[in-house]
């Protein structure tokens, strides 16, 4: 079988910084691992990582470098960003085709604040899905599936009307495209507790602010003996030496450059200062608590949300913060011990399998295996979900919506009663549940009924779902009868059902009854 073909259009530079690149190294590399072939399109742009992709062992090919206002079409509808792609949307779009080569690729996925439904467009005749990651919800789309890992104040609608009605979305925190060395941690580092000791600095890989020597001078006139700050910064920076300069001055800082990766000092750190990015997600995933000062615009709804439920504490924007603000409000928090319910919170948030989640998600076809598994207390949330789908309330016998707080009695009294219930999820690889299934004991067999998650609707996986599930019940329960309820309108349900050898049993006040012996 020929490996998948995905391409990332993606840049980074010392405008657009690097998180854009390194998420979407983090995702070819999960990608890789499961057989695909992966390729990167870049501009060459002041600050650009085309060095480290391809150290990373990926192919990366190079768009011109271009002043970002040449070309750029001016017209109402210019996106913010627009500046960022270093030509206008139509040149960007052909010399992405032109890098893609004559092939048809499986998913081209596009990381970029300065592309949007008319660049994609361009674009769908060279790839069959089309994957778009994004922070800010600002434009519309042409796509198939859509990812934000981001936590903001109404994050599950914010799309709405942004993208086909077919598009799928990963949204929220458990997408976060982290490191697997995240999720290796994530259960394995206590909770931050008592006397602070040990403070990490990082805003990114270009901090053009240089809001790190800002920190470094507040944390200067602190005399707080046995605390000590690790910082880290790119070499890059256009303060790269004023940093080394500062930090050298203080045997409680240690500079670091060049870092594969955050995680070692994240796991040492007890507090955190930094931006509100994506390094958000990795400091969470670890437990770490964090002080966030804003560095551009789109930071904001992020550290809010974060602020809001007690995850991080955001100090302000960069434009609002000085060097004095901040020693007095590191010296507040020093005097303090950290509560372990600040990192308790930021654990819960993310547990770092995102990118294990999202590749499952790429990777569904019919050759996908799954796995069918009891249904657990912490399924409550995405049994939910399902349970008030749109197309599942229509289809159900009772329409109307459920309240979370009778879900969970119900849920509670299911799985309390094994003797009378089994009830199953089905999932991708362990990590992404598609649906559930549930037999109910009734006089004469068991009463089967299931919803499959809207994202994996039309793809095939309702056979599958099926079929998994009454193998796994009838290791249990054999020799018995399994009896579904479908209302007559439900026309797919009933075809799914023949399809899988219940034969129709009654038909009457437009519900069918189907049977099946096991």
């Amino acid at each position: 079988m020929n490996p998948k073909k995905i391409v990332f259009r993606v840049d980074a530079s010392l405008e657009i910084g690097t998180g854009h690149v390194i998420r979407c190294l983090t995702l070819a590399e999960a990608l890789r691992k499961r057989g695909c072939e992966c390729q990167f399109i870049c501009r060459e742009h002041p600050g650009n990582l085309i060095d480290l992709i391809s150290e990373r062992g990926f192919t990366a090919h190079c768009l011109p470098s271009a002043e970002a206002s040449r070309g750029l079409r001016q017209d109402p509808r210019s996106l913010a960003h627009a500046a960022w792609l270093g030509a206008d949307w139509r040149t960007d779009a052909g010399q992405t085709r032109k890098a893609m080569g004559d092939v048809t690729v499986d998913w081209l996925v596009i990381d970029h604040y300065a592309i949007d439904e008319g660049w994609e467009r361009k674009l769908r005749p060279a790839c069959r899905r089309l994957m778009v990651i994004d922070d800010l919800a600002d434009r519309t789309h042409d796509c198939d599936l859509l990812l934000d890992q981001n936590l903001v104040a109404s994050w599950q609608d914010r799309y709405r009307y942004k993208v086909p009605d077919n598009c799928a979305f990963l949204l929220g925190p458990e997408y976060a495209l982290l490191q697997s060395i995240y999720a290796e941690l994530h259960d394995r580092i206590p909770p931050r507790e008592g006397r602070i000791r040990r403070i990490l600095v990082y805003f990114g890989g270009a901090d053009t602010d240089n809001l790190t020597g800002m920190v470094i001078s507040a944390f200067g006139v602190i005399n707080t003996e046995g605390v000590f700050m690790d910082v880290v910064m790119n070499p890059v920076s256009p303060h790269i030496a004023s940093v080394r300069r500062l930090a050298g001055k203080d045997n409680r800082i240690s500079l670091h450059e060049r870092l594969p990766n955050l995680a070692p000092l994240i796991a040492e750190a007890d507090l955190a200062i930094g931006a509100g990015g994506a390094t958000s997600w990795e400091r969470c995933c670890l437990g770490l608590p964090t002080l966030i000062i804003t560095l551009a615009e789109n930071q904001r709804p992020i550290a809010e949300e974060l602020d809001r439920t007690g995850i991080a504490q955001w100090l302000g924007h960069k434009d609002n913060i000085n060097a004095v603000q901040l020693s007095r409000t590191l010296q507040t928090i020093l005097d303090n011990d950290v509560p372990p319910e600040w990192s308790q919170r930021c654990y819960a948030l993310v547990d770092g399998r995102g990118v294990e989640r999202v590749a499952s998600f790429i990777l569904l076809d019919a050759q996908t295996t799954f796995k069918t598994r009891l249904a657990r207390l912490d399924d409550e949330q995405i049994l939910l979900q399902w349970a008030n789908d749109p197309l599942v309330r229509k289809n159900a016998f009772h329409p109307d919506a459920i309240d979370p707080i009778t879900h969970r009695k119900w849920l509670c009294k299911r799985l309390d009663d094994q003797e009378n219930c089994r009830l199953y999820i089905v999932e991708i690889e362990n990590v992404f549940p598609i649906g559930q299934v549930r037999f109910d004991k009734i006089e004469d067999g068991w009463d089967i009924s299931y919803s499959l998650d809207h994202r994996v609707r039309d793809r095939g996986f309702g056979k599958s779902l099926l079929q998994d599930a009454i193998s796994t019940f009838k290791k249990t329960k054999s020799q018995t009868l399994i009896f579904a309820r479908v209302k007559d309108t439900n026309v797919r349900s009933c075809r799914l059902l023949e399809n899988i050898n219940f034969k129709l049993n009654i038909h009457k006040k437009n519900i069918c009854i189907y049977i099946l012996e096991i």
